[in-house]
Protein backbone atom coordinates (compact mmCIF):
# COMPACT_ATOMS: atom_id res chain seq x y z
CA UNK A 1 0.00 0.00 0.00
CA UNK A 2 1.25 3.46 -0.97
CA UNK A 3 1.23 6.39 0.86
CA UNK A 4 -1.57 7.87 -1.64
CA UNK A 5 -3.46 4.62 -0.10
CA UNK A 6 -2.95 4.99 3.33
CA UNK A 7 -4.43 8.54 3.09
CA UNK A 8 -7.13 7.72 1.20
CA UNK A 9 -7.99 4.96 3.87
CA UNK A 10 -7.81 7.08 6.85
CA UNK A 11 -10.23 9.80 5.22
CA UNK A 12 -13.10 6.72 4.76
CA UNK A 13 -12.36 5.36 7.77
CA UNK A 14 -13.15 9.22 9.49
CA UNK A 15 -16.70 9.21 7.61
CA UNK A 16 -17.50 6.00 7.79
CA UNK A 17 -19.02 3.87 10.82
CA UNK A 18 -16.73 0.63 9.36
CA UNK A 19 -14.23 0.07 7.23
CA UNK A 20 -11.93 -2.99 6.69
CA UNK A 21 -9.48 -4.88 4.12
CA UNK A 22 -9.02 -8.28 3.27
CA UNK A 23 -5.39 -9.18 1.84
CA UNK A 24 -7.83 -12.48 0.41
CA UNK A 25 -11.30 -12.81 0.48
CA UNK A 26 -11.53 -16.63 0.00
CA UNK A 27 -11.69 -17.33 3.85
CA UNK A 28 -14.52 -15.09 3.72
CA UNK A 29 -16.90 -16.50 1.17
CA UNK A 30 -15.56 -19.73 2.58
CA UNK A 31 -17.00 -18.84 5.87
CA UNK A 32 -20.24 -17.19 4.53
CA UNK A 33 -21.06 -20.18 2.20
CA UNK A 34 -20.86 -22.41 5.42
CA UNK A 35 -24.12 -20.20 6.54
CA UNK A 36 -25.27 -19.44 3.14
CA UNK A 37 -28.55 -21.74 3.70
CA UNK A 38 -30.90 -18.98 3.76
CA UNK A 39 -30.87 -15.60 1.47
CA UNK A 40 -30.56 -13.35 3.96
CA UNK A 41 -28.19 -12.30 6.81
CA UNK A 42 -28.11 -10.10 10.03
CA UNK A 43 -24.86 -8.58 10.21
CA UNK A 44 -23.45 -7.44 13.43
CA UNK A 45 -20.20 -5.08 13.40
CA UNK A 46 -18.36 -4.56 16.65
CA UNK A 47 -15.03 -3.76 17.96
CA UNK A 48 -15.01 -7.84 18.95
CA UNK A 49 -16.04 -8.46 14.93
CA UNK A 50 -18.20 -9.36 13.10
CA UNK A 51 -20.85 -11.76 13.29
CA UNK A 52 -23.55 -12.95 10.20
CA UNK A 53 -26.26 -14.00 11.36
CA UNK A 54 -28.85 -16.99 9.71
CA UNK A 55 -32.29 -18.56 10.95
CA UNK A 56 -34.46 -21.21 9.64
CA UNK A 57 -37.58 -22.42 10.76
CA UNK A 58 -37.40 -20.78 14.08
CA UNK A 59 -35.04 -23.67 14.75
CA UNK A 60 -32.00 -23.40 13.77
CA UNK A 61 -29.74 -20.07 14.07
CA UNK A 62 -26.40 -20.71 12.14
CA UNK A 63 -23.35 -17.48 13.04
CA UNK A 64 -20.07 -17.21 11.46
CA UNK A 65 -17.69 -15.34 13.40
CA UNK A 66 -15.20 -12.86 12.19
CA UNK A 67 -12.60 -11.36 14.46
CA UNK A 68 -10.51 -8.62 13.69
CA UNK A 69 -7.45 -10.41 13.20
CA UNK A 70 -8.66 -11.64 10.31
CA UNK A 71 -8.82 -8.32 8.01
CA UNK A 72 -5.37 -6.08 7.32
CA UNK A 73 -7.51 -3.35 8.40
CA UNK A 74 -10.44 -3.42 10.88
CA UNK A 75 -11.70 -0.07 11.72
CA UNK A 76 -15.08 0.48 13.62
CA UNK A 77 -15.94 3.87 14.67
CA UNK A 78 -17.63 3.41 17.76
CA UNK A 79 -18.42 7.25 18.48
CA UNK A 80 -20.00 7.65 15.49
CA UNK A 81 -21.91 4.35 15.47
CA UNK A 82 -23.73 5.69 18.97
CA UNK A 83 -24.52 8.85 17.62
CA UNK A 84 -26.27 6.99 14.47
CA UNK A 85 -27.60 4.46 16.18
CA UNK A 86 -29.08 5.89 19.21
CA UNK A 87 -30.73 8.49 17.12
CA UNK A 88 -32.39 6.04 15.35
CA UNK A 89 -33.41 3.71 18.28
CA UNK A 90 -35.25 7.11 19.82
CA UNK A 91 -36.76 7.41 16.49
CA UNK A 92 -37.95 3.68 16.69
CA UNK A 93 -39.28 3.43 20.57
CA UNK A 94 -39.27 7.14 22.42
CA UNK A 95 -40.03 5.36 25.67
CA UNK A 96 -36.66 3.47 25.42
CA UNK A 97 -35.01 4.57 28.58
CA UNK A 98 -31.74 5.82 28.10
CA UNK A 99 -29.62 2.68 29.39
CA UNK A 100 -30.49 0.48 27.33
CA UNK A 101 -30.63 2.68 24.24
CA UNK A 102 -26.82 3.55 25.38
CA UNK A 103 -26.07 -0.41 25.57
CA UNK A 104 -27.75 -1.07 21.92
CA UNK A 105 -25.80 1.76 20.70
CA UNK A 106 -22.77 -0.13 20.97
CA UNK A 107 -23.83 -2.27 18.09
CA UNK A 108 -24.29 -1.97 14.45
CA UNK A 109 -27.04 -4.46 12.81
CA UNK A 110 -27.82 -4.36 9.77
CA UNK A 111 -29.85 -6.99 7.35
CA UNK A 112 -28.55 -7.98 4.15
CA UNK A 113 -28.74 -10.04 1.00
CA UNK A 114 -26.47 -12.69 2.06
CA UNK A 115 -26.69 -14.66 -1.72
CA UNK A 116 -26.04 -11.53 -3.35
CA UNK A 117 -22.99 -10.88 -0.63
CA UNK A 118 -21.41 -14.32 -1.68
CA UNK A 119 -21.69 -13.34 -5.09
CA UNK A 120 -20.00 -10.23 -4.98
CA UNK A 121 -17.33 -11.59 -3.70
CA UNK A 122 -16.72 -14.40 -5.79
CA UNK A 123 -16.72 -12.15 -8.70
CA UNK A 124 -13.88 -13.20 -9.45
CA UNK A 125 -13.78 -16.62 -9.00
CA UNK A 126 -17.08 -17.58 -11.56
CA UNK A 127 -19.77 -19.76 -10.71
CA UNK A 128 -16.67 -22.63 -10.80
CA UNK A 129 -14.69 -20.83 -8.57
CA UNK A 130 -11.79 -20.27 -10.99
CA UNK A 131 -10.87 -17.11 -12.06
CA UNK A 132 -13.32 -14.69 -14.30
CA UNK A 133 -11.61 -10.77 -14.93
CA UNK A 134 -14.35 -9.41 -16.95
CA UNK A 135 -13.82 -5.81 -19.20
CA UNK A 136 -15.68 -2.86 -18.72
CA UNK A 137 -18.97 -3.62 -17.50
CA UNK A 138 -21.79 -2.38 -14.97
CA UNK A 139 -24.66 -3.86 -13.60
CA UNK A 140 -27.46 -3.06 -11.02
CA UNK A 141 -29.72 -6.02 -10.23
CA UNK A 142 -31.42 -7.67 -7.31
CA UNK A 143 -30.18 -4.45 -4.95
CA UNK A 144 -26.92 -4.73 -6.18
CA UNK A 145 -25.20 -1.90 -7.83
CA UNK A 146 -21.56 -3.25 -9.84
CA UNK A 147 -19.07 -1.66 -11.52
CA UNK A 148 -16.25 -3.46 -12.91
CA UNK A 149 -13.10 -1.82 -14.77
CA UNK A 150 -9.91 -3.22 -16.29
CA UNK A 151 -7.09 -0.62 -15.09
CA UNK A 152 -4.25 -2.82 -16.29
CA UNK A 153 -3.10 -6.27 -17.13
CA UNK A 154 0.68 -6.92 -16.26
CA UNK A 155 0.05 -10.22 -15.18
CA UNK A 156 -0.87 -13.17 -17.52
CA UNK A 157 -4.09 -14.45 -16.69
CA UNK A 158 -3.20 -17.55 -15.79
CA UNK A 159 -1.28 -16.20 -12.68
CA UNK A 160 -3.58 -15.99 -10.32
CA UNK A 161 -3.44 -13.72 -7.42
CA UNK A 162 -5.69 -13.32 -4.34
CA UNK A 163 -8.69 -11.10 -4.75
CA UNK A 164 -8.46 -8.42 -2.32
CA UNK A 165 -11.59 -6.24 -0.66
CA UNK A 166 -12.06 -2.93 0.51
CA UNK A 167 -16.03 -2.61 2.92
CA UNK A 168 -17.51 0.32 3.90
CA UNK A 169 -20.49 1.08 5.72
CA UNK A 170 -21.51 4.48 6.34
CA UNK A 171 -24.15 4.01 8.90
CA UNK A 172 -28.28 3.11 9.22
CA UNK A 173 -30.06 3.43 5.86
CA UNK A 174 -26.70 3.20 4.06
CA UNK A 175 -25.53 0.88 1.38
CA UNK A 176 -22.80 -1.71 2.05
CA UNK A 177 -19.82 -1.04 -0.21
CA UNK A 178 -17.37 -3.32 -1.24
CA UNK A 179 -14.23 -2.41 -3.40
CA UNK A 180 -12.41 -5.33 -4.96
CA UNK A 181 -9.22 -5.74 -6.74
CA UNK A 182 -7.28 -8.40 -8.71
CA UNK A 183 -4.21 -8.01 -11.22
CA UNK A 184 -5.22 -4.56 -11.74
CA UNK A 185 -8.95 -4.92 -12.68
CA UNK A 186 -10.95 -2.94 -9.45
CA UNK A 187 -15.00 -3.77 -9.20
CA UNK A 188 -17.39 -2.10 -6.86
CA UNK A 189 -20.70 -3.04 -5.59
CA UNK A 190 -22.92 -1.72 -3.22
CA UNK A 191 -25.33 -3.51 -1.37
CA UNK A 192 -28.83 -2.26 0.10
CA UNK A 193 -29.52 -2.52 3.53
CA UNK A 194 -32.37 -2.80 6.03
CA UNK A 195 -33.23 -2.37 9.69
CA UNK A 196 -33.05 -6.34 10.94
CA UNK A 197 -36.47 -7.91 12.40
CA UNK A 198 -35.61 -9.17 15.55
CA UNK A 199 -33.25 -12.03 15.35
CA UNK A 200 -34.68 -15.34 16.89
CA UNK A 201 -32.82 -16.38 20.08
CA UNK A 202 -32.84 -19.82 21.12
CA UNK A 203 -31.17 -18.31 24.13
CA UNK A 204 -28.48 -21.92 24.82
CA UNK A 205 -27.03 -20.13 27.22
CA UNK A 206 -30.07 -19.17 29.19
CA UNK A 207 -29.83 -22.60 30.82
CA UNK A 208 -27.03 -25.10 31.73
CA UNK A 209 -24.77 -27.03 30.02
CA UNK A 210 -24.77 -30.53 30.93
CA UNK A 211 -22.69 -32.26 28.14
CA UNK A 212 -19.24 -31.45 25.84
CA UNK A 213 -17.18 -32.77 24.01
CA UNK A 214 -14.68 -31.80 21.75
CA UNK A 215 -14.43 -34.34 18.72
CA UNK A 216 -11.69 -33.93 15.50
CA UNK A 217 -13.80 -33.22 12.47
CA UNK A 218 -13.09 -36.16 10.20
CA UNK A 219 -14.70 -38.55 12.47
CA UNK A 220 -17.73 -36.83 12.86
CA UNK A 221 -17.73 -36.49 9.06
CA UNK A 222 -17.96 -39.96 8.98
CA UNK A 223 -20.98 -40.35 10.94
CA UNK A 224 -22.99 -37.75 9.22
CA UNK A 225 -21.83 -39.68 5.34
CA UNK A 226 -22.88 -42.96 7.35
CA UNK A 227 -26.64 -41.31 8.22
CA UNK A 228 -29.84 -42.59 6.79
CA UNK A 229 -31.07 -39.47 4.74
CA UNK A 230 -34.37 -41.33 4.44
CA UNK A 231 -34.55 -40.52 8.48
CA UNK A 232 -36.60 -37.59 9.59
CA UNK A 233 -34.73 -37.39 12.47
CA UNK A 234 -31.43 -38.16 14.34
CA UNK A 235 -30.78 -39.32 17.83
CA UNK A 236 -28.01 -37.56 19.83
CA UNK A 237 -26.98 -39.24 22.98
CA UNK A 238 -24.16 -38.30 25.58
CA UNK A 239 -23.67 -40.79 28.58
CA UNK A 240 -21.12 -41.23 31.34
CA UNK A 241 -20.30 -44.79 30.59
CA UNK A 242 -19.91 -46.93 26.99
CA UNK A 243 -20.49 -45.92 24.79
CA UNK A 244 -19.92 -42.38 25.38
CA UNK A 245 -21.23 -40.80 22.77
CA UNK A 246 -23.60 -42.25 19.87
CA UNK A 247 -25.42 -40.84 16.65
CA UNK A 248 -27.98 -42.64 15.05
CA UNK A 249 -31.14 -42.69 12.43
CA UNK A 250 -34.04 -44.67 11.74
CA UNK A 251 -35.33 -44.58 7.87
CA UNK A 252 -36.33 -45.93 5.13
CA UNK A 253 -32.57 -48.33 5.14
CA UNK A 254 -32.70 -49.32 8.05
CA UNK A 255 -30.97 -48.39 11.49
CA UNK A 256 -27.45 -46.74 11.74
CA UNK A 257 -25.61 -46.11 15.09
CA UNK A 258 -22.54 -44.25 15.43
CA UNK A 259 -20.46 -45.08 18.71
CA UNK A 260 -17.29 -43.47 19.84
CA UNK A 261 -15.39 -43.97 23.12
CA UNK A 262 -13.12 -41.33 25.05
CA UNK A 263 -9.93 -42.49 22.95
CA UNK A 264 -8.02 -39.38 23.06
CA UNK A 265 -7.56 -39.64 19.43
CA UNK A 266 -11.12 -39.14 18.85
CA UNK A 267 -12.38 -36.85 21.57
CA UNK A 268 -10.04 -34.76 22.48
CA UNK A 269 -12.22 -33.41 25.78
CA UNK A 270 -15.32 -35.04 27.34
CA UNK A 271 -18.03 -34.08 29.87
CA UNK A 272 -21.42 -35.22 30.67
CA UNK A 273 -23.15 -33.87 34.17
CA UNK A 274 -26.66 -35.42 33.43
CA UNK A 275 -27.13 -38.20 30.96
CA UNK A 276 -29.52 -36.86 28.05
CA UNK A 277 -31.33 -38.28 24.67
CA UNK A 278 -32.20 -36.31 22.43
CA UNK A 279 -33.86 -35.88 19.08
CA UNK A 280 -33.04 -33.85 15.95
CA UNK A 281 -34.55 -32.66 12.82
CA UNK A 282 -32.24 -34.57 10.25
CA UNK A 283 -32.47 -32.36 7.33
CA UNK A 284 -31.52 -29.51 9.82
CA UNK A 285 -28.51 -31.35 11.44
CA UNK A 286 -27.27 -31.81 7.81
CA UNK A 287 -27.22 -28.19 7.27
CA UNK A 288 -23.59 -27.80 8.40
CA UNK A 289 -21.88 -29.87 6.48
CA UNK A 290 -20.16 -27.08 4.58
CA UNK A 291 -18.96 -26.11 7.98
CA UNK A 292 -18.33 -29.46 9.08
CA UNK A 293 -16.07 -30.21 5.65
CA UNK A 294 -13.88 -26.74 6.22
CA UNK A 295 -13.09 -27.36 10.27
CA UNK A 296 -10.29 -29.25 12.19
CA UNK A 297 -12.33 -29.83 15.24
CA UNK A 298 -15.87 -29.30 16.21
CA UNK A 299 -17.27 -28.45 20.00
CA UNK A 300 -20.36 -30.20 20.53
CA UNK A 301 -22.58 -28.74 23.75
CA UNK A 302 -26.25 -30.10 24.94
CA UNK A 303 -28.03 -27.91 27.31
CA UNK A 304 -30.37 -28.28 30.04
CA UNK A 305 -33.77 -28.07 27.86
CA UNK A 306 -31.77 -30.65 25.10
CA UNK A 307 -30.55 -27.50 22.79
CA UNK A 308 -27.86 -28.93 21.05
CA UNK A 309 -24.91 -26.35 19.88
CA UNK A 310 -22.35 -27.01 16.98
CA UNK A 311 -19.28 -24.93 16.62
CA UNK A 312 -17.50 -25.37 14.20
CA UNK A 313 -13.18 -24.47 13.95
CA UNK A 314 -12.28 -23.51 10.86
CA UNK A 315 -8.71 -22.57 10.25
CA UNK A 316 -7.78 -19.60 7.53
CA UNK A 317 -4.36 -18.49 6.70
CA UNK A 318 -4.15 -15.80 9.64
CA UNK A 319 -6.66 -17.03 12.17
CA UNK A 320 -8.95 -19.75 13.58
CA UNK A 321 -12.61 -18.69 12.68
CA UNK A 322 -15.83 -19.87 14.20
CA UNK A 323 -19.37 -21.45 12.92
CA UNK A 324 -21.67 -21.86 15.39
CA UNK A 325 -25.11 -23.84 15.07
CA UNK A 326 -27.79 -24.76 17.49
CA UNK A 327 -30.48 -26.45 17.08
CA UNK A 328 -33.62 -26.77 18.97
CA UNK A 329 -34.80 -30.53 19.63
CA UNK A 330 -37.97 -32.43 18.48
CA UNK A 331 -40.55 -33.16 20.91
CA UNK A 332 -41.41 -37.14 21.16
CA UNK A 333 -44.97 -38.54 20.14
CA UNK A 334 -45.19 -39.98 23.81
CA UNK A 335 -44.77 -36.07 24.89
CA UNK A 336 -47.29 -34.66 22.91
CA UNK A 337 -49.73 -37.74 22.90
CA UNK A 338 -49.77 -37.64 19.23
CA UNK A 339 -47.87 -39.09 15.88
CA UNK A 340 -46.18 -35.74 15.31
CA UNK A 341 -43.01 -34.19 15.56
CA UNK A 342 -42.88 -30.46 17.10
CA UNK A 343 -39.88 -28.74 18.42
CA UNK A 344 -39.09 -28.12 21.98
Amino acid sequence: MDLREDTNTAEAAEQSVFTAKLINVRPLVNMLKTIGFRPRAICTISTSGIVFTVEDAQCIVAQAYLRPTLFSIFDYNTQLAKELNMARLAEIDSEAHGEEVEAASEITQISLPLDNLIECLSLFYGPSGSSSLPGLSGSNQGGIQSTTAALGNQNPLDLRGATTAHIAFNGPGSDFELVLEERGTISMCRLATFIPEVPVDLEFSKFPTIQQLIIRSEWLRDAFNELDPTSDAATLSISSTAPYFRISTIGNNGSTDMTYSKDEQILESFYCYEEQENRYKLSQILKCRQALAMSDKTKIRVNQRGFLSFQFMIPTDVDVSFVNFVYAPLLHADELGDDTMRYA
